[in-house]
């Protein structure tokens, strides 16, 4: 099944990319308003926080192979009919773009936990270790190259082409989606008060796991808001220097990509809990770095953040991928996934920050947050361990 999930994957989320910049691009070049980019990134995010814990006991409770058909074909659907409104009309109201996004987040939502739980199933030959870096490299390999394709796009021809391409990208993901299917326990219809019981408890079960989950929650709105605001620092820093950014996204990319390749070696030496709190310290140490005006340091510097965040988030999915049943694999992960939500809270907040007291102090602000964070709830798990407790 491996032969099929992973170029479907790889399509999907090269189509998002693509459609994101696009629609990014598209939307701001149509009103000359930052404010509608961010209700465009809301709209598309908010359902994560919504939806995530029903959308993680349907993928316990229904098919996860007939789930992935039903949110890809939904998704090439959508974004069809976006492709061919902005052909009719380019010109759009933008409250069509705004219930787009909507129906992208939903579909999204429901997605993520779904792909997540069938990592683990998808064959005998690779640890679960493995299957997902695999996936975070794929993931990782389309940030890198989407939005270079979607510029290209547009350029040389123009969005709708573009938005028409991302549609071609769920479309053939759909067709080799169509041969994979997943064996799966027949639960029965789950109230959302017993999945979100069952969360709870797992929790106060797995209380390593906990911390874990709040750490990355908080990490999530303090360091990983850095690519909302990584334009503003480089045009500051290197005012009208459009390559620079392009350079240093690159730069991230790149980490992000070697970091999916040596972790799972790295995993076999170094305990799963430590690797997530050294990863998520050296992340925010990275990140004060960046407020160096030296070019070659900058880059450096965003080399190591794509590097140690990558680690710290493949780290954290990889841990609860080990530690949760298969029958309710997929509310326990939705539940995880909720800390993509928490990146445009931050985004929000460090935007006010940049404003009120300047880029490079908010990025010494998201760098020490980010390394007091990981440093703290390391330490209370070390007290825990030397308690008598354990760590894996």
């Amino acid at each position: 099944m491996a032969k099929y999930f992973f170029p479907s994957s790889f399509l999907l989320f090269l189509g998002n990319w693509i459609g994101q910049i696009t629609l990014n691009w598209y939307v701001f070049t149509l009103y000359h308003n930052a404010i509608y980019l961010g209700l465009i990134n809301f709209f598309r995010l908010v359902p994560i926080l919504l939806i995530s814990v029903w959308a993680g006991s349907l993928a316990d409770r229904c098919d996860r192979g007939k789930l992935l058909k039903l949110t890809i074909t939904s998704s090439f659907l959508l974004t069809t009919i976006l492709c061919i409104l902005t052909f009719q009309n380019p010109q759009l109201p933008i409250i069509v773009f705004l219930l787009y996004s909507l129906g992208r987040g939903i579909m999204s939502a429901i997605e993520t936990p779904v792909r997540q739980a069938v990592l683990p199933d998808l064959t005998q030959r690779l640890t679960t270790t493995q299957t997902v870096s695999y996936h975070s490299f794929i993931i990782n390999i389309c940030r890198s190259i989407g939005p270079a394709i979607a510029g290209f796009i547009m350029a040389a021809y123009n969005a709708q082409i573009s938005f028409g391409v991302q549609a071609l990208c769920y479309f053939i993901s759909l067709i080799l989606c169509l041969p994979l299917s997943f064996s799966h326990n027949v639960l029965s219809k789950a109230n959302p008060e017993v999945s979100f019981k069952y969360v709870i408890n797992y929790f106060k079960d797995n209380q390593i796991g906990a911390r874990i989950f709040v750490t990355s929650l908080l990490i999530m709105a303090t360091g990983f808001t850095y690519t909302t605001l990584l334009p503003v620092l480089t045009d500051k820093t290197f005012p009208n220097q459009v390559t620079i950014f392009g350079s240093a996204m690159t730069c991230c990319a790149i980490g992000g990509i070697i970091a999916t390749i040596v972790l799972p070696n790295i995993l076999e030496k170094v305990s799963m809990v430590k690797m997530y709190y050294i990863s998520s310290v050296l992340f925010g140490i990275s990140l004060l770095c960046t407020i160096s005006s030296n070019t070659y340091l900058l880059f450096i510097s965003l080399f190591f953040i794509g590097l140690f965040s990558q680690w710290a988030r493949t780290t954290n999915r990889i841990y609860f991928q080990h530690r949760v049943e298969s029958e309710h694999r997929g509310k326990i992960l939705s539940v995880i996934m909720m800390d993509r939500g928490m990146i445009p809270l931050g985004a929000m907040l460090m935007s006010f920050l940049a404003e009120l007291i300047g880029i490079i102090e908010t990025f010494i602000i998201m760098g020490m947050s980010t390394f007091v964070i990981a440093l703290l709830f390391s330490a209370i798990t070390r007290r825990q361990r030397k308690n008598g407790g354990s760590i894996v």
